[in-house]
């Protein structure tokens, strides 16, 4: 059983260490100043990932897995992620905290989130190239800039889509400089359409490929 999971053990084992790493080692900020730090921060769902691909399935259905990591992952947003969003804003809203440790916060919640799908996939007897595909297609979309898009367009605050995206640190990291409205759009269309062909681009094709 060791032997089966030990890609699994291994990048789990280095997934909560580069979490440890990111979290408590690093600044911890809402800013991302380089690229570097912005690649960093994506290594532990990276290796999550890979450690949930190479879960053997066989393994998860004999110990009866998804009887136990559903409901864990489950408490988890119950019981931590939900009260210390509540928690966040209570703070923010009787001055004791910023907006800064709510986005913090979601941060977290994302990967998390992103993890927890893939690993209620694979211990549902989803396969490993399904594992990888739907979690680099969700990482690229994570950071792809959808979600500044949708928050800018949801905020009543303002009467138009910004013309320069200062906050978005992790396209300015990219681009190398802040992204202007147009230079958003496109950064949000190239990422999409990757998260598309790895989800859809058929395994014959890319075999093709390197074969030729």
């Amino acid at each position: 059983m060791i032997k089966a999971n030990l890609v699994t053990l291994v990048a789990g084992v280095v997934a909560v260490a580069l979490a440890g790493l990111v979290r408590f080692v690093l600044p911890y900020e809402q800013d991302i100043t380089t690229l570097w730090g912005f690649l960093v921060k994506l290594t532990p769902q990276l290796a999550a990932i890979v450690a949930v691909a190479w879960l053997d399935v066989e393994t998860a259905r004999r110990l009866r897995l998804h009887l136990l990591v559903l409901p864990a992952l489950f408490l988890g947003f119950l019981l931590y992620f939900v009260p210390a969003t509540f928690m966040a804003a209570m703070d923010i809203e009787d001055g004791s905290g910023t907006f800064e440790d709510l986005y913090l916060h979601v941060v977290v919640f994302v990967p998390f989130l992103i993890v927890a799908l893939l690993l209620a996939h694979r211990v549902g007897g989803g396969s490993r190239e399904g594992v990888l595909r739907t979690g680099l297609a969700m990482t690229i979309l994570h950071v792809s800039g959808l979600e500044d898009l949708v928050a800018v367009s949801m905020n009543r605050r303002l009467s138009a889509i910004p013309e320069v995206w200062t906050w978005a640190d992790h396209i300015t990291v990219r681009l190398g400089h802040p992204a202007t409205r147009t230079e958003a759009y496109v950064f949000i269309a190239v990422h999409v359409v990757a998260a598309l062909l790895v989800l859809f681009v058929p395994r014959r094709l890319v075999s093709r490929r390197r074969q030729a």
